[in-house]
């Protein structure tokens, strides 16, 4: 019984040739100095070896030559003009499923205020600026959905789990939100033109339609790279009195004549540059600052 034990706990070691050794209970392998001192056996068996493994694969040769013959996916032909905005309008249209379904709501709901309040605010006395209140506050709904539609984190997967990279992800889905608050913010300025007195349509569109692109950029920089959709919010909300239209009075004084002044200088043209930036600069970005919060996650 023992010696059937022995052979289960130590089989048969092949000596590459140099025959079998069996090791049995209380012995020992083979110092160093009984192996032989020639190799060249050594070596031969393992080549025999070697030889016998390979035996019915192809040469190195010709699978180099198979792989040579395939066509390199690198000298494919660029795709054509109307397939890449077909796959552009697809990616921004399944954005709209990405983001959370508030966004929409939160938009036309900002927008019924804003109109609401535009309208009902003239009837008070000492009552602020009926055009600038109804900017700002599509302008403060630009924060909000914006902040809204970058803080799933389902979207964070999927932005760099896509194949397309995280700089598409990132633009079609600021397009598809901007969109939404474009729309409702034309239907708000129509109803606002209709109801509100001597308000010109254009101009209350270029009100919040100009500093629209620097509002949404400076929400999403601080979303995307903070990880925390309300700083965004908070920080654009701040930043809204800024980039709404003043009235240049003759009267106006302290911050009002700065920002005055500011507006002035820039233009609707400079400020919507601004923002263009800002968001070329989110979109750009969009990777580095997603694989940093995974890392510090």
């Amino acid at each position: 019984m023992k010696k059937d034990d022995d052979e289960r706990r130590f089989p048969l070691i092949p000596d590459a040739g140099f025959g079998e050794a069996r090791l049995g209970a209380g012995e020992t392998g083979p110092s160093v100095g009984e192996f032989p001192s020639n190799r060249s056996s050594l070596r031969a068996a393992l080549l025999q070896q070697e030889i016998e493994c390979a035996s019915g694969l192809p040469a190195f040769s010709s699978v180099a030559a198979r792989i040579d013959a395939q066509p390199s996916a690198l000298n494919a032909p660029r795709w054509p003009a109307g397939k890449s905005l077909r796959i552009a309008g697809s990616l921004a249209v399944s954005q709209l499923g990405v983001i959370p379904r508030v966004v929409i709501p939160s938009a036309v709901a900002v927008a019924c205020v804003a109109v609401w309040l535009a309208c009902f605010v003239p009837l008070l006395p000492d009552a602020v600026d009926p055009s600038w209140l109804f900017s700002a506050l599509l302008l403060f709904g630009v924060a909000i959905t914006v902040t809204l539609a970058l803080s799933a984190d389902r979207a964070d997967v999927l932005l760099l789990a896509t194949p397309l990279g995280p700089q598409a992800v990132m633009l079609a889905r600021l397009a598809a939100v901007l969109f939404v608050d474009a729309v409702a913010g034309i239907a708000a300025s129509a109803a606002f033109a209709f109801w509100g007195a001597s308000v010109d349509f254009g101009g209350v569109v270029v009100s919040w339609l100009a500093p629209l692109a620097a509002v949404a950029g400076i929400a999403s920089f601080v979303t995307v790279w903070t990880g925390a959709s309300w700083a965004g919010a908070i920080v654009a909300a701040a930043l809204v009195p800024a980039f709404a239209p003043v009235a240049h009075g003759a009267d106006a004084a302290g911050v009002v004549a700065l920002i005055g002044s500011m507006q002035g200088a820039l233009g609707p043209g400079g400020i919507a540059a601004i923002g263009v930036a800002v968001l070329a600069a989110v979109v750009c970005s969009a990777r580095r600052a997603q694989l940093a919060r995974l890392q510090l996650s």
